[in-house]
């Protein structure tokens, strides 16, 4: 095992360049997340055993530092960790009356695999979690019935096949006269792909159901069923043995519901075989659609951090009461999207490899688009970009929820699906959280229609309003000029576009230059931003979401509509949500500072979180508060 782990090591970092880039961030950081994605072209690689590689004395696979996982880069919608509690688990345990007479394989012995898992899940408090097993006979439709009840874990134990001929796997489930029944791959992946939430995890303790077929690197049932949308799925690559099986089940699934990161309990979990010297330890593998590995927290965790304050009631508690008065404004960025569409960073390296981009920072947006904007002329990346967002959105969508037909603008199609459909069963989605706390206005530097269709979705009747921010957009027609005593109220809230929208190519603010001229213009020219909205952004909390620090979006809204607003009117506050994947809890505290120092008298707060993280308190909050 350990010669063939050395084998596949040296095979990897045959290439230099990749080499050094390993050593490199070995040296950066202890902790290196190992994912890999093999090319689906390159089938024959798919059936290799990576998962004993083997660096020096040490098992990748095994390693606490080093968790390991095969990436299927899946373009669905991931509706972030599990926030809410308790994590429900539904266990099914497939044990035909046939199964030895008509096959050959040996019965399940359920009792134990019961008190197995039981064991693995009795250290955690009741609340946290809540166990189902599906009684027998297991069969496919009680199965699909279950898994409405919107659980996040699948666990499968049983006996499972896979036809190299066919380049098909299959579980031995049950039909109703409790004998064998058989549920292909392709009836699973459209059982689940069928739920409006599916499980965050589907563990598959099956003797061949993650063997991958070397003729279609998609086929085989783990990846299957991650190509459905499920974000993280746990296997087994060759034949497995009871005993391992029932182990490696038992620590890992402890190691999950500790920390909630599904990778690093698949490796803590290896480990654990590697001790016990099970020669079956590389069999598990995790097929995972997450760049991050983490499918919940623990509940401290679940909540961030909330700098600039002693004391996080004090903060939560003016923020509700100036949501219930209508003094809260949310300013909508970027990350807000990213459930839904491409990342600018995704949008950015795409662009870099297909146009050539000959620089190494191919991951900034705004150099990319400078470097579009000059070579193919201003408009040119414009038009791209409302192109790519509309594209990236369709790919996101669930089959069943695509529409017939073509539609021009990501708005359009947008508004043929339905927001609500979209949404169904996450009741932390930021768009939708939003709509909820009854806001009469709400600022966004994004170009999509989401947050009016989230508010359209919950029975209110939004009005969309663009920033004039150039002479090209001064003969548009606005409520402003149309009803010069307008003001907005909750049931009829303005959605008002700082940096344009998709239905207006002029209106979007894209470049470098647009930053800047955007800047200069409505400081110079007050009136391009309506009076109405100065007034309330003096009077109210202003409620940053979906930005990252150093985001243009971000400095150019601080510095042209903040620092300017008149200090004889108060900001209530300034709350500032930043992803501790863009800025470290210590970089977001140096970064309160900084912003509290910048605006001077103006009090600002810093949540360092995701933003399913800050959503989901959020509206806990709001909640408690309204019941």
């Amino acid at each position: 095992m350990v010669a063939d782990g050395q084998r596949l090591y040296e095979l990897l970092f045959t290439d230099t360049a990749l080499y050094s880039a390993w050593a490199e961030a070995r040296g950066q950081a202890p902790r290196r997340r190992l994912r890999l994605r093999i090319d689906p072209a390159a089938a024959e690689l798919h059936t290799l055993p990576w998962e004993l590689l083997q660096e020096g004395p040490a098992m990748l696979s095994a390693q606490a530092d080093t968790p390991l996982s095969r990436y299927l880069p899946i373009a669905l919608p991931w509706g972030g960790p599990v926030e809410k509690r308790p994590i429900r688990v539904l266990v099914v345990i497939s044990d035909p009356a046939d199964i030895e007479s008509k096959y050959g394989l040996p019965p399940a012995d359920v009792e134990l695999e019961r008190r197995t898992l039981e064991s693995a899940f009795e250290a955690v408090a009741p609340g946290d979690l809540q166990v189902d097993f599906l009684d027998p006979p297991v069969t496919p439709e009680r199965l699909e019935e279950r898994l409405r009840e919107d659980y996040h874990i699948l666990h499968y134990t049983g006996h499972g096949a896979f036809s190299a001929r066919r380049g098909q796997a299959v579980l031995y489930v049950q039909s109703e006269d409790g004998n064998t029944r058989l549920l292909l791959d392709d009836e699973l992946a459209s059982m689940l792909a069928r739920q409006g939430i599916q499980p965050r995890l589907v563990f598959l303790a099956a003797c061949q159901s993650a063997t991958r077929s070397t003729v279609d690197a998609f086929l085989g049932m783990a990846p299957k069923l991650v190509s459905v949308g499920v974000p993280a799925v746990v296997a087994m690559q060759e034949r497995v043995t009871v005993e391992s099986a029932l182990k490696f089940s038992a620590v890992f699934y402890r190691r999950l519901l500790e920390h909630g990161q599904v990778d690093l309990a698949v490796n803590e979990a290896r480990s654990t075989l590697l001790t016990a010297g099970r020669p079956d330890a590389a069999v598990p593998v995790l097929f995972m659609r997450l760049k991050s590995g983490q499918l919940w927290g623990a509940e401290a965790d679940a909540r961030g951090e909330l700098l600039g304050t002693e004391n996080p009631r004090i903060f939560w508690k003016g923020l509700l009461k100036n949501i219930e008065r209508g003094k809260c404004i949310p300013i909508v960025g970027p990350w807000a999207r990213e459930q839904w569409v491409p990342s600018p960073g995704e949008i950015a390296r795409k662009w870099a490899d297909e146009y050539k981009y000959p620089f190494s920072d191919k991951e900034d947006p705004a150099q990319v688009i400078k470097y579009l904007a000059t070579s193919l002329g201003e408009d040119f990346p414009r038009y791209e970009l409302l192109d790519a967002l509309k594209h990236g959105f369709l790919e996101r969508l669930p089959a069943r929820l695509r529409p017939e037909g073509e539609y021009d603008t990501l708005s359009e199609l947008v508004e043929a699906i339905g927001w609500g459909g979209l949404t169904v069963g996450d009741p932390n989605e930021v768009h939708k959280v939003l709509a909820s706390l009854d806001l009469p206005l709400y600022l966004t530097t994004n170009y999509d229609n989401f947050l009016t269709a989230a508010l359209e979705a919950q029975g209110k009747r939004p009005v969309r309003e663009i920033c004039r921010w150039n002479e090209a957009l001064d003969d548009l027609p606005s409520i402003f000029e149309d009803d010069p005593g307008y003001e907005p109220t909750p049931e009829e809230p303005l959605v008002y576009h700082l940096f344009g929208n998709d239905q207006e190519v002029d209106s979007l603010v894209l470049t470098e230059n647009d930053h800047l001229d955007f800047l200069v213009r409505i400081s110079a020219e007050t009136e391009r931003i309506p009076s109405y909205i100065r007034a309330a952004m003096a009077n109210s909390s202003l409620m940053f979401l979906g930005y990252g620090i150093n985001d243009w979006g971000f400095r150019v809204i601080l510095r042209g509509l903040v620092v300017p607003l008149p200090r004889r009117r108060r900001i209530k506050n300034i709350g500032v949500q930043l992803d501790p994947k863009d800025v470290s809890v210590e970089d977001a505290a140096a970064a309160q500072r900084f912003l509290q120092d910048y605006l001077q008298d103006i009090e600002v707060n810093v949540f360092s979180g995701s933003l399913q993280q800050f959503m989901a308190e959020l509206r806990e909050q709001w909640e408690a508060a309204n019941r």
